[in-house]
């Protein structure tokens, strides 16, 4: 198997996207299924299994892709449908310095009056999921391609250890939409009413997708979301990883960074990462890539998920390194969808005049803006020397860490 570099001294991805797909642009937003909010809809080609309800405006069209710019750099160009606002584009550059400010254009796209994609000019776009309204040659990783690679059946091709998949639904077990996300489509299925709910979930929204059906891993002692570059001639660049977070309804909300642990579980986790490397470099895949690993009691690791792209935590992640070589700050903290009672530019302010450690606004939107009861949503990092500070300093100005 190859070997697994480290590169500690990288500061922004782009920086080795700009290497394999020259000139290309990184396309920020997620298509949608089942939400007429953005313009990017995979309503025919290349599902994907969104939650019903469907995310909101501010999370599908701003919170999501501002993060996702947030260190990237300026090796490659970003775009988006709405600019982030010069305000957070100003703190991004008081943090990392202008080399880690992303150069933003505005999307050069529009869709005929059939809602099928036209495009202007020659860009070719690093996308997070295969889009129908974009031409196939303008996605760096070929659309058909792609949407395999994010089925959740592509686990059972890799060979390393995981949990069992089952021919049939039978309790305990997880059974995973195709092209869920986030923990979205995943589903608990204790006894034979969690099957119950879960089947008329489907049949009502998404009656032709299909699914896997998982053995529940026992005795779980550590969830991590593993970050690793693949390159195009098949290198595997280390990147870290993080501890996961989940909320009450098992959806995804952020995660931990250590850096003492980097180290610690090197050689566990490349044991998952080398055979996955292998199996996407085969398949034609070049780029970021996230994969969630179990430990559990026994000290034994099992690749549970596969994201081959950037996912939620990336920026955090690429953050956090930068952070604990620079700065010294050893442990971080990510919240997604926290709440500040104020605007904008008082959050910016509130973290600017964070004592004792780094908070860092990734994405933010302001809701109800203009009046007394302006708040605004926002992603959110702390890094510091211990997470007991990072839990304190989120306490202070987020009021509500939820959508």
């Amino acid at each position: 198997m190859p070997t697994v570099q480290h590169l500690p001294e990288l500061s922004f991805l782009s920086e080795l996207y700009a290497q394999d797909a020259p000139a290309a642009v990184l396309l920020t937003e997620y298509p949608s299924s089942n939400s007429d909010e953005t313009q990017f809809q995979n309503r025919s080609n290349y599902i994907i299994h969104d939650p019903f309800p469907p995310p909101k405006r501010e999370l599908l069209k701003v919170l999501g892709p501002h993060h996702l710019m947030c260190g990237w750099g300026r090796h490659l160009k970003v775009t988006s449908e709405i600019p982030p606002p010069p305000q957070l584009l100003e703190h991004w550059r008081n943090v990392f310095g202008i080399a880690g400010c992303p150069i933003w254009q505005p999307l050069p796209l529009a869709t005929d009056g059939a809602g099928r994609g036209a495009t202007l000019g020659d860009i070719r776009y690093i996308t997070l999921f295969p889009h129908e309204s974009l031409p196939p040659h303008q996605q760096v990783i070929p659309p058909d391609t792609y949407y395999q690679l994010h089925s959740k059946a592509v686990l059972a091709e890799i060979a390393c250890p995981q949990a069992a998949v089952l021919d049939f639904i039978t309790p305990p077990c997880i059974v995973k939409l195709s092209h869920g996300y986030a923990g979205l489509g995943n589903f608990v299925i204790r006894d034979q009413d969690d099957e119950a709910r879960m089947r008329c979930y489907v049949a009502a929204h998404w009656p032709t997708a299909t699914w896997v059906a998982n053995a529940i891993i026992e005795n779980i002692t550590g969830d991590f979301g593993v970050q690793f570059y693949l390159g195009r001639d098949g290198s595997l660049l280390w990147l870290g990883f993080t501890e996961q977070h989940f909320d009450a309804n098992q959806k995804w909300c952020g995660g931990t960074y250590s850096q003492h642990l980097q180290a610690e579980l090197f050689e566990s986790l490349c044991a998952i990462v080398k055979p996955v490397g292998e199996y996407l470099q085969r398949r034609g895949y070049f780029g970021l890539v996230g994969v969630d690993v179990l430990r559990d009691s026994d000290n034994r690791f099992f690749l549970v998920d596969l994201n081959p792209r950037l996912t939620g935590i990336t920026p955090f992640l690429m953050a956090s390194r930068i952070f604990a070589r620079e700065q010294g700050w050893s442990e971080g903290l990510y919240q997604a969808s926290c709440r500040f009672p104020g605007s904008l530019e008082q959050l910016l302010d509130t973290v600017a005049h964070t004592r004792h450690a780094r908070a860092l606004v990734l994405s933010a939107c302001e809701q109800t803006p203009g009046t007394p009861a302006v708040t605004t949503l926002c992603h959110l990092a702390v890094n510091s020397d211990s997470q007991a500070r990072n839990r304190e300093v989120l306490k202070t100005i987020c009021r509500d860490p939820s959508p």
